[in-house]
C-alpha cells in the first residue's frame, strides 16, 4: 500500500513541476524572443527541461534599433556577469550613444559595444551597421555546436555552459531591421497541456484521498476491537 501511496506522491509532485513550467511559458507569451520550456521525466522520475528553440513569429515594428534574427543564432551582449546570449531584439541608445538592451547592457559588434552617432540608421541581413550612409560596425553573433547547454539567466539572457571552442558565427542567419521576434509559446497549446496537467494531478489527489479514507477506515475498525 505504501508503495502506492510514494507512486502517487511522486506523481502529483511531476504534475505540479510541469504546471510551474506551463505558467511560466504562458507568463512569458509577450517577452520578445522568448523560447518555451518543456520539461520530461524518465524513469527514475529525474526531471529533465528542455528548451524549444524554434524560431518565434516576427512581427513589424518600423523602428530601426528594433532588430529580428531569422534563422539560428544569438546577439552577443557585455553584461557585469560576462558576455551573455539573446534573442530579444528591442534595443535603444543610451545617452552615450550606445546601443543597449532595455536592461542597459551594451550589445556587442565586432570591435566590441556598439557605438552610434547619426541621423540614419540601417541595418542589413548579415548585421553591418551604416550611419548616415557610412559602416560603423558589424553586430557580433553566436550560434553553438551543443544549444542544450544554453542556460536561462532571467532577462532574456542565456549562458553557455560548454567549451568556448564550440561558440560559432551563425552560417545562415539573417538580421531584420524594424522588427521584432515574438515569443514561441502558442498559447493554445500551453492551455490544453496545462487542463491536461490539472486533470492528472487531480487524479493523483484522488489516489491519495483514497489511501487516507483506506487508513481512517481500518484504523476505526482496529478501535472496535
Amino acid at each position: 500500500m505504501y508503495i502506492g501511496i510514494y507512486d502517487a506522491i511522486r506523481g502529483c509532485r511531476i504534475q505540479e513541476l510541469r504546471l510551474k513550467t506551463i505558467a511560466n511559458n504562458l507568463a512569458n507569451t509577450g517577452t520578445g524572443g522568448f523560447k518555451r520550456d518543456i520539461t520530461s521525466f524518465d524513469k527514475a522520475l529525474r526531471v529533465h527541461m528542455k528548451t524549444d528553440f524554434n524560431q518565434g513569429n516576427v512581427r513589424r515594428t518600423d523602428n530601426r534599433l528594433d532588430l529580428a534574427l531569422e534563422g539560428e543564432g544569438f546577439f552577443k551582449v557585455k553584461t557585469p556577469a560576462g558576455i551573455r546570449y539573446t534573442r530579444n531584439g528591442r534595443f535603444c541608445l543610451n545617452a552615450e550613444g550606445r546601443l543597449v538592451t532595455q536592461n542597459g547592457d551594451p550589445v556587442l559588434g565586432a570591435g566590441g559595444p556598439i557605438t552610434i552617432r547619426g541621423e540614419h540608421v540601417a541595418i542589413d541581413a548579415a548585421g553591418q551597421i551604416e550611419v548616415d550612409g557610412a559602416a560603423v560596425d558589424t553586430l557580433s553573433m553566436a550560434s553553438f555546436e551543443r544549444p542544450e547547454l544554453l542556460q536561462k539567466e532571467g532577462l532574456s539572457y542565456y549562458v553557455y555552459n560548454g567549451d568556448e571552442k564550440e561558440i560559432l558565427r551563425p552560417k545562415e542567419i539573417s538580421v531584420r531591421d524594424g522588427f521584432l521576434e515574438e515569443s514561441n509559446v502558442v498559447i493554445a497549446e500551453e492551455v490544453i497541456r496545462m487542463v491536461e496537467t490539472l486533470r492528472i494531478f487531480e487524479s493523483y489527489q484522488k489516489v491519495l484521498q483514497s489511501f487516507d479514507e483506506s487508513d481512517a477506515k481500518a484504523i476505526n475498525q482496529v478501535g472496535r476491537l
